[in-house]
């Protein structure tokens, strides 16, 4: 027997790949994905909160929350409200260099229901923290690209989080 392959092409269509560059110290960056009342300021796209937000990072520690939105336009066009819950399950914490976690919608929350691994990584460089986010397995590419445009987003609202909380502004 041999071992399956998965070719680039497919493997880059099932899985999702950020990079950022924040203007602030890795502690900061790190503290902001992990302590609860620096995410509840910038956690969930543009247009939505977090809300009941709870974690513990640890391995094996749960994450939660729900994401809230008094209205948006839908991609077709709709004004809608929502509460969606989402959640998951740290893997790895190695504070302030890696984190692992799961994702996952709960279930009837009318998105993909199945678990995906988000890995995210924080080197500092002259006072600058570049971040890599990798988020995998996705079942189908629509999916993913709705996760990197809700991510985006999310990042955007970190970035205007961490120059606030830098720089006093």
């Amino acid at each position: 027997m041999g071992t399956a392959t998965v070719s680039p092409k497919v493997r880059t269509q099932h899985e999702l790949n950020i990079t950022r560059v924040f203007d602030a110290p890795r502690e900061l960056v790190w503290k902001a994905w992990t302590d609860p009342e620096h995410m509840k300021q910038w956690f969930g796209p543009r247009q939505f909160e977090a809300l009941d937000l709870t974690v513990d990072v640890r391995a094996g520690g749960k994450w939660r929350d729900r994401l809230h939105s008094d209205g948006f336009t839908d991609s077709a066009g709709e004004w809608r409200t929502a509460d969606v819950w989402q959640g998951g399950e740290y893997m790895e914490v190695v504070e302030p260099e890696r984190l692992v976690f799961t994702f996952h919608w709960d279930v009837g929350s009318g998105l993909p229901e199945h678990d995906t691994v988000i890995t995210l990584t924080f080197e500092e460089h002259g006072g600058k923290t570049t971040m890599n986010f990798h988020q995998a397995f996705f079942v189908t590419q629509e999916d993913r690209d709705g996760h990197m445009k809700g991510w985006n987003s999310s990042l955007d609202k970190l970035e205007q989080f961490l120059r606030e909380v830098e720089y006093g502004g």
